[in-house]
């Protein structure tokens, strides 16, 4: 987690709030704050709280049915209450703001919100880079709960490897696929392939687990 926040710093995101919700593996009458790292500022939790926002907050709930990384600025249809927690958010320091939900297998969903007090921010890749961040260090986590012994061997297939590695490089399915001379659909079946292979949930995730297993290389 040190890691990480160096990394997301370096980026001008100081602040970072990151936690694991709807975990099947907790158990029912655990009530603690399933949180892994809160360092938003000290005078933002405490108002935050005091105020209640954690039951109103977009950021948290729009996270359960988003499925991509997501800048605040980006979320709409808020309530008076909801635009006075950003105002109040704003007026100390939390000028920009990114979530990147994962969601797990089991219905688990892991999220990050990080917050910059920048008004400098390059912000589309600055949601790139934040998911590829966040996806890395969920990857280890998840490790680290489970570490067992290794799985069998994965193998892909040439095509598989092939849309995976233009993935990574930043290719949607359709530039994929005149680069492969391929349909985008096939593309789609490929990947999804591979994501089953791996055990991963989205792309990133089968990005960043192709790599760490050496199958691919950027």
């Amino acid at each position: 987690m040190a890691e990480l926040k160096t990394a997301l710093v370096h980026w001008g995101f100081p602040h970072m709030a990151c936690g694991a919700f709807g975990d099947p593996d907790r158990p029912l009458d655990d009530d603690t704050v399933p949180a892994v790292v809160v360092d938003y500022p000290q005078e933002w939790q405490k108002h935050y709280f005091e105020k209640n926002y954690v039951t109103i907050d977009p950021v948290v709930t729009r996270a359960f049915q988003a499925h991509i990384p997501y800048r605040w600025d980006q979320l709409r249809d808020l309530t008076t209450l909801q635009n006075r927690m950003f105002n109040e958010a704003h007026e100390i320091g939390l000028l920009h703001g990114i979530t990147v939900p994962i969601h797990g297998p089991t219905g688990g969903v892991f999220v990050a919100s990080i917050a910059s007090p920048h008004d400098d921010i390059d912000h589309l890749r600055s949601l790139s880079v934040a998911n590829i961040l966040v996806t890395q260090a969920y990857s280890v986590l998840v490790g680290l709960k489970h570490p067992g012994a290794p799985g069998a061997p994965v193998a892909l297939t040439g095509r598989e490897r092939e849309c995976l590695i233009w993935s990574a490089r930043g290719k949607s399915s359709w530039d994929i696929g005149v680069i492969l001379n391929i349909s985008d659909n096939t593309v789609n079946f490929h990947l999804k392939n591979a994501m089953s292979k791996l055990k991963t949930s989205t792309r990133v995730l089968a990005i960043v687990k192709a790599i760490r297993m050496g199958l691919i290389v950027p």
